[in-house]
């Protein structure tokens, strides 16, 4: 094809460089979708060997900011949470804009608004459906991370589907060793993306702090470093769970298990008009700037 676009590669949800989880940012915001194919960029994101590699492309509408297409190397996701967060990123270093306050990315999970404050990038969750899974399949996850859950798991449609399960604290959480063998069977059976296991950090000075990970062996991603998807699912649950009536934070640190250190806070949010919402978020920074050619 012959075409040459910027390229960048983002650390998320992280302000120091490595410790986050990466994604990777293709600059089509110049040319029209048209020009390149969907085996295009299913093949750019099987070479980058990431989780995710994201493509920024021009809005379809003037009231959206950007589309987004997030692929992981097996297939397009409508929605993950550190490529919207790492994509907003490279989207406001690509623009050189300096100035924005707020943004709402097109991608097919729907609007989804941003907020820039200080470096500090949030988006607001789509919504998403919360169901109950049967006892056999519980006692199938228990026996692929070797623990009990304290409390009955659920699946969260966040754009993957994901099961949240809580364990006694952040230790057990920390030190779980899945069978990843058994894991991936168990979630091609029952078609979950993986698992979402946290504990509460029960000496925190920080009411409402968890240590998360996220295990999604059949998207060939053993365990994600840093997940806003994930963190999106444990905050519905644990609303499901403890009812909050007030506006929420849920302080979440994530990678540690891989030598990473992410941080998210996801804020379940009491609106004016009785609803709740769910927002997620975090810092990125860039680690690589280039291009590439198609």
């Amino acid at each position: 094809m012959g075409l040459t676009v910027p390229f960048k590669q983002v650390d998320v949800f992280t302000e120091v460089p490595f410790k986050g989880n990466p994604i990777a940012v293709i600059n089509f915001l110049d040319i029209d979708e048209s020009e390149v194919t969907q085996e295009q960029l299913q093949a750019i994101a099987i070479w980058t060997n990431l989780s995710e590699t994201s493509f920024l492309f021009k809005p379809s509408d003037e009231k959206y900011d950007y589309k987004l297409r997030i692929f992981t190397s097996l297939s397009e996701l409508p929605f993950a949470g550190h490529p919207t967060i790492g994509s907003c990123k490279a989207f406001l270093e690509f623009t050189q804009n300096t100035t924005a306050t707020s943004l709402v990315q097109e991608c097919r999970a729907g609007a989804i608004p941003l907020t820039v404050n200080e470096g500090l990038i949030s988006f607001k969750a789509a919504l998403f459906d919360f169901e109950g899974i049967s006892d056999e399949v519980i006692t199938g996850y228990e026996q692929s991370l070797g623990l009990k859950f304290i409390v009955a798991p659920a699946l969260l449609r966040t754009g993957p589907n994901w099961v949240v399960a809580l364990v006694e604290d952040a230790e057990t959480c920390f030190n779980a060793n899945p069978n990843f063998t058994m894991l991936t069977e168990q979630t091609k059976q029952n078609k979950h993306c993986g698992v979402i296991l946290a504990g509460v950090k029960k000496n925190a000075s920080i009411k409402n702090s968890y240590e998360m990970r996220a295990f999604s062996p059949l998207d060939k991603v053993d365990e994600d470093p840093v997940c806003g998807s994930g963190s999106v699912a444990l905050a519905r649950y644990l609303q499901e769970l403890y009812k909050f009536e007030e506006t929420t934070k849920i302080t979440i640190s994530q990678g540690g298990r891989l030598g990473r250190d992410g941080h998210i806070v996801a804020s379940i949010i009491k609106e004016t008009d009785g609803s709740t919402s769910y927002h997620v978020a975090g810092h990125a920074i860039t680690v690589v700037n280039g291009k590439i050619t198609l």
